[in-house]
């Protein structure tokens, strides 16, 4: 964007900062000055200053918009060009709007009687200086109002054109030629302003010949629009073309902003060429956009640059800057002025006071106070990362794959009472059903180890799972060990599993013949895993192969820890006594009730560790269960007392 010096001056009288200070003063709030140069306008000596426009500041490309920004750096009032009163007339003009989806507003006129001539010398300097070729005077006064509001504008020479006017997209053209002659291939989905013959302009880009205005031209329409800022675009990438109209339709430029572009367009026609305005205004705005209103914190300012900014002071920035302030006890309510279309919360609010305070206020020398933010990442996201730190310490391999499984294979590795979930649209047909077992990735990856050679495999993976129960789509989030091993390796992978849920803080770890089974798995070596009753996972042995998974539930995982009963760090001054016993338990008894019974003979203080070695089934229904108890803090003689009595053995 650049900018003349004097219209600056001209819409802020009373600034005195000189054209280099208003250069970099811009640079400090953020439009970057990347060229300064001195140069002659209008028999007087100028400074024309060209400024970097970010891309969410549609407002700065306008001379009126910039002028804002210098005037709310000094605190000075804008004074606006002046619209005269317009008297419309009685004609309706007969537009249709085809596509409602991509425009935001229009506003049209036609204009009778117009003298068309060669612009004012001003007028063709002024241009020049943004590098636009003089036309004449009625599209050089189009652009000259662009460059000055912002707002781009089409000019339609209405004795060329047919009766109706319409905003469609493109499905019946193939070609256009525009106003230089350059013939443009179309790809018929182009948002387009035709009439029944021919397309009069690509909407938001560029005219056509067809209906061009020319030096003749004495009856007019002028129509001023906004677009979804998407299909302009789409359109200008598509047919590579970059105009000054699109480069600022493409971005969020205000329709509010268009009733004062249209009308100072409409009072520069009249009083440069004349005429008398034939038609009413037609005005299609569907959705008007309100003024937004933002909750805002004073003090918030402050928090984020690290230095004390007033109250008094925030107050004045965001009233320069034309943001209208209603003060609510500790609170300010800031409604955004019009063409701010960048501003949505209230650290948009922090950024506009702190760049207008000055970054360059801020020392560099001294540590901010700042208050620490409350940490707001959820729970099991730590313990996640934890169970991944621990597996890596214990040789197993992360692996990551992908939710979705091939049809069938939910069938033989889910084990929980859900139904299957399957999605539309997959990227392969192959692979449509969510995975409802971690084993579905960890078994392909293994697959592909084995055709590698690989003797013994260690590997995990945490992610979702998911299934479908009645009407309710359900996912957790879960982990899955793989371990295979040519030895029998059921134990290590226990041991495993253990170690990880000891080193998380549980020691209570006990595991029941599983419930449900799933397919895959040998259904004599498979067992649910429980910490203080709550159902963790499982774990087996598959069919086939020395392949060994297990899997945990990792939000089931975070309430055993919340409720099992920790193993805390203690002093070992005695060696640890460890003893078996063989218990016979008929196949309806509960071993966990069993163990629960034996774990309070004993106490707890001389525990440190139970666990279940050895299962065996004997015949009439039996099963034996051969128990390990180590003890600890107590004598040989003791513990074999207190072993012998919990167990109820014959000594």
């Amino acid at each position: 964007m650049k900018i003349l010096y004097s219209q600056i001056k001209e819409l802020a009288p009373k600034l005195t900062a000189s054209p280099r200070e208003v250069g970099e003063a811009l640079t400090l709030t953020g439009l970057m000055m990347d060229g300064f140069a001195e140069i002659e306008y209008n028999n007087k000596k100028d400074y024309l200053i060209s400024l970097e426009v970010r891309q969410n500041r549609a407002d700065c490309l306008s001379v009126i918009g910039v002028a804002r920004e210098v005037a709310a750096f000094y605190g000075l009032a804008v004074k606006y060009p002046q619209v005269d009163d317009l008297n419309f007339g009685k004609e309706a003009l007969a537009i249709k709007v085809n596509a409602p989806d991509v425009i935001k507003r229009i506003n049209a006129v036609s204009i009778d009687a117009v003298e068309n001539k060669e612009s004012p010398a001003w007028l063709k300097q002024y241009l020049a200086c943004y590098e636009m070729n003089s036309i004449n005077l009625l599209v050089d006064l189009s652009n000259f109002v662009m460059i000055v509001t912002g707002y781009p504008s089409h000019l339609m020479d209405k004795d060329k054109i047919g009766e109706v006017i319409s905003w469609e997209i493109n499905k019946d053209f193939g070609e256009i030629i525009t106003l230089d002659g350059t013939n443009i291939k179309l790809n018929k989905d182009e948002l387009i302003i035709r009439d029944n013959k021919s397309v009069i302009a690509l909407a938001g880009m560029i005219g056509a010949q067809y209906g061009s205005i020319e030096m003749n031209s004495q009856s007019i329409v002028v129509e001023m629009a906004i677009y979804d800022r998407v299909i302009i675009r789409k359109n200008s990438r598509s047919l590579r073309i970059t105009t000054e109209a699109s480069s600022r339709l493409e971005k969020d430029l205000d329709p509010n902003g268009v009733d004062y572009a249209m009308g100072f367009l409409l009072s520069l026609i009249r009083k440069y060429g004349g005429g008398k305005i034939a038609s009413q205004m037609f005005n299609y705005y569907p959705k008007k956009i309100a003024s937004k209103t933002i909750l805002f914190n004073p003090k918030m300012p402050s928090i984020y640059a690290g230095v004390e900014i007033s109250r008094k002071e925030v107050i004045k920035i965001l009233k320069n800057l034309r943001f209208a302030i209603i003060e609510d006890k500790e609170m300010l309510k800031v409604t955004v002025p019009s063409g701010r279309t960048d501003i949505f919360l209230a650290q948009d609010l922090v950024e506009e006071v702190v760049r207008l305070y000055g970054y360059n206020n801020i020392p560099v020398d001294v540590l901010p106070v700042l208050t620490m933010t409350e940490d707001i990442t959820p729970k099991h996201f730590y313990l996640i990362e934890k169970i991944k730190d621990i597996l890596s310490a214990l040789s197993y391999d992360e692996v990551l794959s992908w939710p979705l499984t091939k049809k069938g294979y939910n069938a033989v590795m889910n084990y929980k009472e859900m139904g299957e979930v399957s999605v539309q649209n997959s990227v392969n047909e192959d692979s449509s059903e969510l995975r409802q077992s971690m084993a579905t990735g960890l078994l392909a990856q293994f697959a592909e180890y084995q055709k590698k050679n690989l003797e013994y495999i260690n590997i995990f993976e945490i992610g979702k799972v998911f299934g479908k129960l009645g009407k309710n789509y359900l996912e957790y989030d879960t982990l899955g060990i793989l371990l295979y091993d040519v030895d029998k390796a059921i134990d290590k992978l226990r041991i495993a599993v253990e170690t990880l849920l000891r080193e998380l803080g549980i020691s209570e770890i006990c595991y029941k013949n599983a419930i449900s089974k799933p397919a895959i798995a040998n259904p004599y070596s498979c067992w649910d895993i429980f910490v203080a009753q709550e159902n963790l996972g499982i774990i087996y042995k598959a069919r086939q192969g020395n392949v060994y998974f297990a899997e945990l539930n990792i939000a089931n995982l975070a309430k055993g820890l919340n409720n099992a009963p920790t193993n805390p760090t203690i002093e070992i001054t005695q060696k640890i006594v460890t003893l078996d016993a063989n218990v016979v338990l008929a196949t309806n008894e509960s071993i966990d009730d069993y163990i629960k019974n034996v774990r309070k003979k004993i106490g707890k203080n001389n525990i440190f560790s139970l666990i279940i070695k050895d299962v065996y089934k004997l015949a009439n229904d039996k099963i034996r269960y051969t128990i390990r108890v180590s003890y600890k803090e107590l004598s040989d003689q003791k513990a074999k007392e207190i072993h012998f009595d919990s167990f109820g053995l014959t000594k």
